[in-house]
């Protein structure tokens, strides 16, 4: 391998790299049109002298010295694999040395995470834009990934850069750093004294305020293992920037943004604006580059109010929601950093307070940021389903069983596995499993499988549990999740350790009306081979129909919402005691097979909170060929949505608006086709006239 240098006298000098052998070589040197031909013997490398840098170098232009260092460092480096050679490092050394014999310090700031050192200097910005940074010790040449900032602002000193270098032990006193740029290179030494550990919490305490390192830090400690997020995090909420807004007034522009969620995959924003004389011309979001990006086109705005203030103001404002797609993860940013531009080209910074990083809390946000009024379309597929969706998946990759109890010897080869999901309402339970422990057929031919979503009543979940196996005998197994993961996911969760051939999704404020129920649902789907899932006469409280089957219909906005056949007719109502095939049945009280339930993947569990998995679970059930029926002849009390209600988010609206736009995306051909041809065997009609006014959506 060779190079060709160029010498302050103008002319060249040819260096050849070359791998020795374990005996003589006889090679010819050419430097071709540039100088003679040598006949040269190349020796072992044991019987060599050692490389003469001062002969190497002697001459040299500068730019000729900064394309050896750069060949050393980058190709004969990594061709020769001589990164933790000895020798090579002292050699590399001296040339680094010969070309800066007094390189400038970089300092140590401490280790924001163990292993991870941050190191501060300053850079003349005639450097160009750092390409490739080497560490050279006394033993070991290192090319270390390009994880630095560069400052703002420009000093006498230079523009300061910031890096983060990683080794698992203390950096050595013989540390130096070779940043290569477009325009030459610039060569740092450990500063003395810095090879010990410095304070990173008092150094972070005094420049937390230094946004473009605040959030170069926050971005790249997120990716390291272990508690690199965890830090992150904590050196925001340790140190959080202070909040800007812009007040009111009744003739200049005002700001605020309260919603600002940095997600993988772009940055959510919302807030509102008051802009009295037509003033403003758009948000910007300021990234770690200093750039600064419009909030549009993903940008929508609404009729919006403020809080009443002292100084009297609470006119209306503009709302809006943005989704600002980002190529980079942006990591943990609590506080991203905006401002408002006006017509003029004037701006002024708007900080948000510090915005929720746990999945479930930012999904609580989400489900905050646009009235469900002003929801539409274009809000959820442009702006908020991205962000939703990306919430759902963390949440999901944190749900797990957290511990599973069984309460007395359960069958060995069940017929059926009922899965009851619990949420926080447990009114029902003592009704529902003395129901179940008092009929014969059930006792002993199912599996019961509780699963507790609301891990915090675990205590007193088992307590009842517990004294209601005493009171009645009937096994049961209780699997607790480690959070509130949602209906599908402890559905699944259940499903997942039933062994059943039959499976059974009941909710814990359904009850049953007589014994015998289980065994007449399960017996059509044994005789049926087409029979994917049924459902049975579901009543409210005081007798009347809360379900006799379920179909779609569309609302004023082409949205497909689920319905029940004769919701609210008397129990006896006659054609809800035909049995018939329908287009879906509630997950209140659902039965499948549970070989199919598994080919179709369960629960669909991208829907928040818990609505429309059961009409999703009965159009994958038809999509590979099966029919979904409803039974009269079982029926159970259904204490209808007693635990969901209980959920501060979904009865706000915009959850279940999200959940049904989602539904009609994913089956809207399917729905479509089903409800143009489906025929109702209790009218010899399709469903049509059942949709009176505004119906009720689907309860299960």
């Amino acid at each position: 391998m060779s190079l060709n240098i160029p010498l302050e006298t103008g002319g060249q000098r040819v260096l050849w790299a070359m791998r020795t052998k374990g005996e003589p070589i006889n090679l010819t040197l050419s430097a071709g049109s540039l100088g003679p031909t040598e006949q040269v013997v190349l020796y072992p490398a044991d019987e060599l002298a050692s490389f003469d840098v001062n002969s190497a170098v002697n001459n040299l232009s500068a730019a000729g010295h900064i394309k050896l260092l750069n060949n050393v460092l980058s190709t004969w480096r990594s061709t020769f694999r001589l990164s933790q050679n000895q020798i090579f490092a002292s050699v590399a050394r001296e040339i680094t040395l010969a070309l800066t014999p007094e390189p400038r310090p970089v300092r140590s700031c401490g280790q924001p995470v163990d292993g991870q050192h941050l190191l501060e200097t300053a850079v003349d910005p005639v450097l160009g834009d750092i390409t490739a940074i080497y560490a050279i010790s006394a033993a070991s040449v290192t090319a270390l990934p390009t994880k630095f900032v560069m400052g703002s602002q420009i000093r006498r000193g230079g523009q300061s850069c910031h890096l983060l270098v990683e080794s698992a032990r203390s950096l050595p006193q013989s540390f130096h750093l070779v940043l290569c740029g477009r325009n030459g290179v610039a060569v740092r030494k450990l500063a003395d004294g810095d090879g010990h550990q410095a304070d990173f919490e008092k150094w972070w305490a005094k420049r937390h305020g230094d946004m473009d390192l605040r959030e170069f830090l926050i971005r790249q400690l997120a990716q390291v293992a272990g508690a690199g997020l965890a830090t992150a995090i904590d050196m925001q909420t340790r140190a959080p920037l202070t909040v800007r807004q812009i007040a009111k007034s009744a003739t200049h522009p005002a700001a605020e943004i309260d919603l600002a969620l940095a997600l993988d995959g772009g940055l959510l924003v919302g807030g509102w604006t008051h802009d009295p004389a037509a003033m403003l011309s758009r948000i910007e979001y300021l990234s770690e580059n200093g750039s600064a990006l419009p909030l549009q086109p993903n940008f929508y705005k609404f009729p919006g109010k403020t809080g009443e203030r002292e100084d009297g103001f609470g006119a209306d404002v503009t709302g809006f929601v943005a989704w600002l797609p980002q190529s980079r993860n942006l990591g943990p940013l609590l506080q991203p950093r905006f401002q408002m531009r006006l017509v003029s080209g004037a701006t002024s910074p708007l900080i948000p307070p510090l915005q929720p990083f746990e999945a479930s809390a930012q999904r609580n946000r989400i489900l905050r940021a646009v009235p469900p009024q002003h929801a539409r379309d274009q809000v959820f597929e442009s702006i908020l389903a991205p962000a939703l969706q990306e919430v759902e998946q963390k949440l999901g990759k944190t749900v797990k069983i957290a511990d599973t109890k069984d309460y007395g010897t359960l069958p060995e080869n069940p017929v059926v596995s009922i899965v009851i999901p619990l949420y926080r309402n447990l009114d029902f339970l003592r009704f529902q499993f003395s129901a179940m422990a008092t009929d014969p057929w059930l006792a002993a031919n199912a599996e019961l499988i509780f699963v507790l979503d609301s891990p915090e009543i675990q205590d007193d979940t088992e307590h009842m549990l517990g004294g209601l196996f005493i009171l009645h005998g009937l096994p049961f197994r209780l699997v607790t999740m480690n959070r509130n993961s949602g209906y599908a996911r402890a559905c699944n969760a259940g499903a997942g350790v039933a062994t059943g051939t039959m499976i059974v999704m009941l909710n814990s404020d359904v009850v049953p009306c007589a014994n015998g129920w289980l065994q007449a649902l399960i017996q059509p789907l044994l005789d049926q081979k087409k029979l994917g899932a049924i459902g049975p006469r579901l009543l409210f409280e005081d007798g009347s129909l809360q379900h006799a089957g379920l179909y779609f219909a569309r609302d004023q906005k082409g949205i497909w919402l689920n319905h029940h056949f004769y919701k609210g007719m008397p129990g006896a109502y006659a054609p809800a005691r035909i049995a018939r095939n329908v287009p879906g049945v509630t997950g209140a009280c659902l039965v499948t097979r549970k070989d199919i339930y598994d080919l179709v993947g369960g629960f669909t569990e991208d829907y928040i909170i818990g609505d429309y998995e059961d009409s999703d679970l009965c159009l994958k059930i038809r999509q590979i060929g099966f029919h979904v029926a409803y039974e009269p002849d079982v029926s159970l009390y259904h204490f209808e949505r007693r635990s969901i209600r209980r959920s501060s988010d979904y009865m706000r609206g915009l959850a279940s608006q999200y959940n049904s736009w989602l539904h009609t995306k994913r089956w809207n051909d399917d729905i479509s086709e089903l409800m143009s041809t489906y025929l109702d065997e209790a009218t010899e009609d399709t469903a049509a006239p059942y949709i009176v006014g505004k119906s009720e959506r689907s309860a299960a």
